[in-house]
């Protein structure tokens, strides 16, 4: 850790991104959990069946779950992005062209919510106030 002054602008970015990602990713994966918001028709869109929706949603909770547990947060931070990242991934692969699922607006959001999960997971690295021992 740091000295001085300069940890906690740091520890205060964390905690806030920790838990603005937090709710986001509790709401997406509650979302896919329950098969509202469209995630029925998104997934089915992809075309790999609805075992995808579950595993992503269980996931997004477990990310979330990890996030808030102090040595494991980071671990969290990652399984976010990798959720979210193949999110962008498939909608700028498999789903290009679709005329609902796949323009470019679709991909933007994942695609932030990923550089944005992947910053955090950055942040916390070799960070000993976020870690026991």
């Amino acid at each position: 850790m740091r000295s001085g002054g300069s940890s906690t602008p740091r520890l205060i970015v964390i905690w806030s991104m920790r838990i603005i990602l937090g709710l986001i990713f509790l709401w997406i994966g509650a979302n896919k959990l329950a098969g509202t918001g469209n995630t029925v028709e998104y997934f089915a869109a992809i075309g790999w069946g609805q075992w995808l929706r579950y595993m992503t949603g269980l996931f997004d909770i477990v990310g979330v779950t990890l996030l808030f547990v102090p040595t494991w947060g980071r671990l969290g931070a990652v399984v976010l992005t990798c959720s979210v990242g193949l999110g962008a991934l498939l909608s700028v692969t498999v789903l290009r062209g679709n005329p609902t699922w796949g323009s470019g607006a679709m991909a933007a959001v994942p695609l932030a919510l990923t550089v944005l999960a992947a910053a955090l997971a950055w942040l916390t690295r070799g960070w000993p106030l976020l870690r026991s021992r």
